[in-house]
């Protein structure tokens, strides 16, 4: 095999790599309301934009509320639930459902919806 041939076939491969690796994470946008403690008032709609990597079995999180992006740790994952912590929130969303919630220190509860984007 050739020199040119070898390059080559490495380039290809790292572009593929490269390419699954982006294919890997699940980027979902989310939105709900915030409940303060008791459930009686609502803030306005909360919005969020989360990439989950890979996407099956995420080990990483990030989260952007539009103005900063945090990477909270993730505490566990399994097939029904992801469970994250920064902090000032505890986060779980579940796989099967689309749902976030987002439970603050302050006693605020986040309710959100997510979808694929």
């Amino acid at each position: 095999m050739s020199k040119a041939t070898l390059l080559g076939v490495i380039a290809i491969t790292f572009l593929a790599m490269n390419a699954t690796r982006a294919a890997d994470s699940l980027k979902i946008t989310c939105t709900g309301d915030m409940l303060e403690p008791g459930g009686v008032k609502k803030s306005p709609a909360t919005t969020l934009t989360a990439i989950l990597s890979p996407a099956n079995r995420a080990t990483k999180v990030s989260i952007d509320f539009g103005q900063d992006t945090i990477s909270p740790r993730v505490l566990s994952n399994n097939p029904l639930q992801l469970k994250f912590r920064t902090k000032d929130f505890t986060g779980e969303y579940f796989h099967y459902s689309g749902d976030m919630f987002l439970v603050y220190r302050s006693g605020n509860l986040a309710r959100l919806n997510c979808t694929p984007r």
